[in-house]
């Protein structure tokens, strides 16, 4: 019994025909740097599989196809955004297996599917790409405040896909933890270009935040690993409407000092 279950494992194995080994998909690139990108299908056939084809799928629409003898085509969305010259093996049978994107942008991104097949059999592998677009502006500022309470609140415009933000002010040593500020208000909007402007205000008791201190607005894109950061020094407004109203007498001051020295 265990022969027979040799040779069938075995048989199995000389019938079995295409097998992808693996597909390259960037996970995230930014829009329109005028860079290229490539997305590899890297797979085995047997010697004597014949009718091989190779296409590229976006969202389950075939956008680059190659049967060889033939010269590879870019399809759809894809015409004229794909260098056909691009070859990634000197296998005859390997040669246009990938797909060569020049200058991606958002309308390019999604679902990639690479899809193999000869005569006698077919596989596929799937990977996703986003393609983001960074911030046209990144603001944070106070925004009001009480007897009790500051607001300060974060703005990000013209960002695609939609972003996190978090506002934190600085730990006070390596052993704690962010100290993230209440989110009490949230605020999104689509522009007509696809693209996204989003708004967080957040509070923070007066008495849990010291003069001086660093306050951040943290911008992620998710999936891309694209972080920015915006930062400010917090004064509380008395201290604030203080300076501004001895601005001159300060500066006296200070000239004095300096005069000293």
């Amino acid at each position: 019994m265990f022969c027979v279950t040799v040779i069938l494992f075995k048989l199995l194995l000389v019938i079995e025909g295409i097998q992808i080994n693996y597909i390259k998909v960037p996970p995230a690139v930014q829009n329109n740097t005028d860079q290229s990108v490539i997305l590899e299908c890297n797979y085995s056939i047997r010697p004597d599989d014949s009718e091989l084809v190779v296409k590229w799928y976006l969202n389950d629409a075939v956008v680059y196809q190659w049967i060889p003898p033939h010269k590879p085509q870019a399809l759809g969305i894809m015409k004229d955004r794909v260098n056909l010259s691009y070859v990634s093996s000197d296998d005859p049978k390997m040669a246009y297996r990938s797909m060569q994107i020049i200058n991606p942008t958002t309308n390019i991104a999604g679902e990639y599917k690479c899809f193999v097949s000869t005569f006698t059999d077919e596989d596929f592998s799937m990977k996703s790409m986003i393609v983001f677009v960074p911030e046209k502006s990144l603001e944070l500022f106070h925004s009001g405040h009480t007897n009790q309470k500051i607001n300060f609140t974060c703005t990000a415009t013209e960002v695609y896909p939609e972003p996190k933000l978090t506002v934190f002010k600085d730990k006070k040593d390596e052993f704690e933890n962010r100290n993230y500020l209440q989110a009490v208000e949230w605020s999104t909007s689509r522009l007509p270009t696809g693209r996204y402007s989003v708004t967080i205000t957040t509070s923070i008791l007066l008495n849990k935040i010291a003069a001086g201190s660093l306050v951040h607005c943290e911008l992620k894109i998710p999936g891309t690993g694209y972080v920015k950061r915006k930062s400010m020094l917090y004064y509380p407004p008395k201290s604030i409407h203080y300076m501004q109203r001895h601005r001159k007498q300060l500066c006296l001051l200070l000239l004095t000092c300096l005069c000293f020295v």
